[in-house]
């Protein structure tokens, strides 16, 4: 004898279709587990954060794998910080190297590994590369324009270094910033930018201009020790 479902019964099965005890278990599981991270992150305990939270981005939702993702770049950041002050250089880019992993185009780490082979490791040639890469994907970033002028100037190369001191100028108006650009930051890098264009003028044939400039940016923003330095040479230099 045949048995006719009713509509109350298709729908029951159904419903008892979709019910997925373990995906409940696994959301649950995984929301710890970002809970945990979290809690590290925010106690200083970073590694034990990217350890936890680094799995989790894997997860098919999207919900908790954005959360775990959020957290893991927290603790790249610190991570990379750490490294760079216990004389690490080498840690941090492997740190930057896992972020740029989460993050192929992130402005801030492209940035910060150019500043690290620059500053921290030496490497010319590989932060040139890296400070181009960053302009490849943000073409107005003034801080990209300033480091290489600042490569081209540690190679002894002022003609090499004055199109990149020029576009860090011609930037301005639409700059991108891979650092918040806070009081802080903008005036740590117009700083530099007058520093070097100063040494340009005066490389070009003029001390007059070169230290007209180191005037106005010294009025805009301090006489640092920098700006100092800056007027010192160009006195004793000359023309």
């Amino acid at each position: 004898m045949r048995t006719e479902l009713t509509s109350s019964d298709l729908m029951r099965q159904t419903l008892k279709g979709h019910i997925d005890h373990e995906g409940v278990q696994t959301l649950l599981e995984a929301a710890a587990a970002c809970d945990e991270a979290q809690l590290c992150l925010a106690d200083g305990d970073y590694k034990a954060a990217l350890e936890i939270a680094l799995p989790l981005i894997l997860l098919q939702s999207p919900v908790v794998a954005s959360r775990a993702r959020e957290t893991t770049i927290a603790a790249l950041d610190e991570l990379v910080e750490q490294a760079l002050n216990a004389n690490q250089p080498q840690h941090a880019l492997r740190y930057i190297e896992q972020w740029l992993s989460l993050e192929p185009k992130g402005f801030f780490p492209l940035l910060r590994r150019a500043e690290i082979l620059q500053h921290e490791i030496g490497d010319l040639h590989e932060a040139w590369t890296a400070y181009l890469q960053v302009l490849r994907h943000y073409p107005n970033s003034t801080e990209a324009f300033l480091g290489l002028a600042q490569l081209a100037l540690m190679e002894g190369n002022p003609e090499r270094a004055y199109p990149y001191i020029l576009r860090a100028w011609q930037s301005l108006a639409n700059s991108e910033w891979a650092y918040t650009p806070s009081m802080r930051t903008l005036q740590a890098v117009f700083e530099d930018l007058y520093d070097i264009t100063a040494g340009m003028m005066q490389w070009l044939g003029s001390a007059d201009e070169a230290r007209e400039l180191t005037q106005k940016a010294i009025a805009l923003l301090g006489e640092t020790e920098l700006l100092k330095e800056r007027m010192q040479i160009i006195e004793e230099l000359g023309d």
